[in-house]
């Protein structure tokens, strides 16, 4: 019985392929066709905008107009830290309590917690050498 089932689903899979074969013949031969025309004239092409309607965040006159009348009086803006800047806080027994990490980029602090008073975190996929807690990039009060 099961030689017959056998024999039948390798005659069907046979006579399938044999039949697959002649429908995968090459296209037939176009003759001489003659190539579509070439487009006349190329698709005008898209000004490029001028930096200053381009780009919003840029300056206005009004703007550079008040910033040199500020610097003629004195007046210079403040210059950004372009270096992360890594606080340490320390308590009263001079122990680090947390780090305040202030990237260079985007000028926005986050805090990381030192828990060295707390155990070592030995779960599954904890950090047993750290004693840092988890960062704390939104800070939430009432």
């Amino acid at each position: 019985m099961k030689t017959n089932v056998l024999t039948a689903l390798c005659l069907t899979a046979f006579a399938a392929a044999a039949l697959a074969s002649p429908l995968e013949a090459p296209p037939p031969y176009a003759g001489d066709v003659k190539p579509a025309p070439a487009a006349a004239e190329p698709a005008p092409r898209a000004q490029a905008p001028r930096p200053r309607e381009g780009n919003p965040l840029l300056p206005s006159e009004q703007d550079m107009k008040k910033a040199r009348e500020e610097r003629e009086h004195g007046k210079i803006p403040p210059k950004y830290e372009k270096q992360t800047k890594i606080e340490a806080v320390r308590d009263q027994n001079n122990h680090v309590t947390e780090y305040v990490v202030t990237p260079g980029s985007t000028q926005i602090p986050y805090r990381i917690e030192n828990q060295a008073d707390r155990p070592i975190d030995s779960t599954p996929g904890g950090n047993s050498k750290s004693t840092l807690g988890t960062t704390k990039f939104i800070e939430i009060g009432w």
